[in-house]
């Protein structure tokens, strides 16, 4: 990999940790507004969306993959753990889901369990970042110095070097269109499915062409929390907008209450 240029704005710092990855360092949310906002930082036709996570520690592994437990476990044992998660949440799905309820695909199935909390092979994005900072910070316990919002390209299957692979060694982005999930329009969600449930930082590595982002770590200290939430309050994005249901107005009722007592209640 060539020596590519650091770059660096207010409160912020860009730098290249392979061809197509980048750490960005902020030291404040501010510094993550800013980077938002920086011309050169992401270019937004690539088409880049954004998770959140509320420790630097965690892995962009799914929750079925985590379940299992295992980096060892051969794939067919996998594939039957998947199959057989599948099967039962279908099973314990009859009745449950009103009259004549439409037929599902196997990832529109994934992407209802896992609205549910049903282990899955998927994982969480949003096109909105504020919305992926959201969830970042909305932790009870914020464990490590810093929060992540990750950012994907959308484009990262064009590259050369992906296109020549077969289309299942792919990464799938997945937009269902289910009304049993309301949530996902407000929070302008989709989800993300690698080949095997390998980690995406992993899957990432096969890119050896320097190009744009394709995968990015953006570092946010969690000590910004309250300031953080309160500045994404003012922008509407909160329990309130993201959770169109009763669990949402509750935890935004918390939230207010908590808030006038200068203390912040979060954690969903």
């Amino acid at each position: 990999m060539k020596k590519r240029k650091t770059e660096s704005g207010t409160d912020w710092e860009l730098e290249w940790t392979g061809p197509t990855t980048v750490d960005i360092k902020c030291q404040s949310w501010n510094g993550f507004i800013d980077f938002l906002h920086h011309d050169r930082a992401l270019k937004q036709k690539q088409g880049y969306i954004f998770r959140g996570h509320a420790s630097q520690e965690w892995a962009l592994v799914p929750t079925l993959k985590r379940a299992l437990n295992s980096d060892k476990t051969p794939w067919e044992d996998y594939k039957k753990e998947e199959e057989k998660t599948l099967n039962a949440f279908k099973k314990y799905c009859l009745g449950r889901r009103g009259h004549n309820p439409p037929q599902l695909g196997e990832n529109e199935w994934w992407a209802l369990g896992q609205h549910f909390g049903l282990n899955t092979p998927l994982l969480d994005w949003s096109e909105s970042p504020y919305v992926a900072a959201f969830f970042a910070f909305n932790s009870s316990e914020l464990k490590s110095d810093n929060v992540v919002i990750w950012v994907l390209n959308k484009g990262v299957n064009k590259k050369p070097c992906i296109e020549k692979l077969k289309e299942e060694r792919h990464v799938e982005f997945l937009t269902p269109y289910l009304d049993e999930n309301s949530r996902l329009i407000n929070q302008r969600g989709l989800f993300v499915r690698t080949p095997e449930m390998v980690c995406l930082t992993e899957w990432i590595k096969q890119i050896s062409e320097d190009g744009v982002i394709d995968l990015a770590r953006v570092l946010i200290p969690s000590s910004e929390q309250q300031f953080a939430l309160d500045s994404l309050d003012k922008m509407n994005i909160n329990e309130l907008t993201l959770f169109p249901d009763l669990l949402g107005a509750a935890k935004y009722a918390n939230y207010v209450t908590n808030r006038k007592k200068g203390k912040t209640e979060t954690g969903i």
